[in-house]
């Protein structure tokens, strides 16, 4: 009798597994973006996206959802109200363990799958050295953004320096375009923030505000290198609808070669292009994590 139950309990388990994927929509698909740079440019530069990938896969509909900020687009895919999500780092590290996250391809900034965090300041500030900072106010992005607090404050702390005590005053600003201005405008003395490589030529601070602004701030410091920005499906949607996740991949790695698409990515995310991605590209991450984040 023991072992009939056992076999009664597989049974239904296997069954309701197949009902679950039966009910997933294969025809429509919600796509949620986080705010990153500015949650209206982000708004505005989605329908173009949306239309090229449904002329690239006839017969299924594309829904957007743009997160309030990074958790909530984790808890959105969580919560099965999210199938494919365009994540930092480390809300995919979050959504992966917590939410059945699978990563498909990571952003190419620059010519490399890899970007920065940069602590940036007024020139007119005269701040040269980290020690300078202290007693002086920051604004970081989002408490689960990569290059806006997770991999500046891991930086911090492997040089000894606990914000917490550092900084007069520490605020969020919930976008890097936000921050940037911030910045500029004297509302703090520092800002954490995202780079395209160590030169000094490519960041948040060039590609968001006018040339005459970005000439006034200039980078002190950059982290380690960060993984590219992840796009990463839900799992049961992944089991349930293979096609399309694949269609889905194939177009959006297919974005850079045509003249109506290669342009999509850098105006959402100032992304070049995509590229496969595994989950153990982002183990990187998940050490950061476990520094910036202790349980």
């Amino acid at each position: 009798m023991k072992h009939n139950y056992k076999f009664v309990v597989a049974i239904l388990s296997v069954l309701l597994s197949t009902r679950a994927l039966a009910e997933e929509n294969c025809t429509t698909l919600q796509m949620g973006f986080n705010p990153d740079q500015n949650a209206t440019t982000v708004l505005s530069n989605t329908p173009t996206l949306v239309k090229y990938l449904e002329k690239n896969m006839q017969g299924v509909a594309i829904k957007v959802f743009v997160a309030k900020d990074y958790a909530a687009l984790v808890e959105g895919m969580r919560k099965g109200q999210v199938d494919f999500g365009w994540f930092s780092p480390v809300s995919y590290v979050d959504a992966a363990q917590n939410a059945g996250a699978q990563v498909l391809l990571k952003s190419v900034r620059g010519s490399k799958p890899v970007y920065w965090s940069a602590l940036v300041v007024r020139k007119e500030g005269g701040i040269k050295k980290l020690e300078e900072l202290r007693g002086k106010t920051i604004a970081w992005i989002d408490p689960k953004s990569a290059a806006g607090y997770a991999y500046p404050k891991a930086l911090l702390l492997s040089k000894g320096i606990d914000p917490d005590t550092f900084f007069a005053k520490q605020t969020f600003a919930g976008d890097h375009g936000s921050a940037v201005l911030a910045l500029l405008n004297g509302e703090v003395d520092v800002v954490a923030t995202f780079a395209d490589n160590t030169q000094g030529n490519s960041g948040s601070w060039t590609q968001l505000l006018r040339p005459e602004q970005a000439a006034l701030v200039t980078p002190l410091l950059y982290s380690k290198p960060i993984s590219g920005d992840p796009l990463a499906v839900r799992e049961g949607f992944a089991e349930a609808c293979p096609e399309v996740t694949q269609k889905l991949t194939k177009a959006i790695l297919g974005m850079r070669y045509f003249a109506e698409s290669k342009n999509l990515l850098k105006n959402l995310y100032r992304t070049e292009y995509m590229v496969p991605a595994l989950d153990s590209d982002y183990d990187v991450v998940r050490e950061v994590q476990r520094l910036v984040y202790p349980k």
